[in-house]
């Protein structure tokens, strides 16, 4: 199932309006990273929780474990990148970051022991593969 991130890009569109316009061409992967990135330059309380959403989501919509790695690499990539830009560019208020990422509906989720993630519109991502136990 691919399902597209939007909503929980509508507070990055504040901080980065000249990446706006490319969020429709952005992999999921790149999506959540970006979103990551912003809300790791800006101390958010909630980045655990969120990227633990992230990864089961990544890993749900991977067919195997080599392209799990692949879209892994672009997410940290991402987050990477945002992070910086934000650190050295031309950052956005931090504070409107937070709040907007702190409301974002993705954090409705639940993550399940199975790794399937019920989002918070009720649709479910569920893994493609048995999830391996750690």
């Amino acid at each position: 199932m691919r399902r597209k991130f939007y909503f929980a890009l509508l507070f990055f569109v504040l901080a980065q309006p000249v990446i706006a316009q490319n969020i429709k061409s952005m992999s999921d992967a790149e999506q959540l990273g970006m979103t990551a990135g912003l809300a790791m330059a800006c101390d958010s309380s909630k980045l655990e929780d969120f990227e633990v959403i992230a990864s089961r989501l990544i890993a749900n919509q991977s067919a195997t474990d080599e392209i799990e790695k692949k879209e892994v690499r672009v997410y940290t990539q991402a987050k990477w990148d945002a992070l910086q830009r934000q650190k050295k560019g031309n950052p956005a208020d931090c504070k409107e970051i937070l709040e907007h990422f702190d409301k974002l509906p993705l954090f409705n989720s639940y993550v399940y022991g199975d790794g399937s993630v019920q989002l918070p519109d009720g649709a479910w991502s569920k893994p493609l593969r048995p999830v391996k136990k750690r």
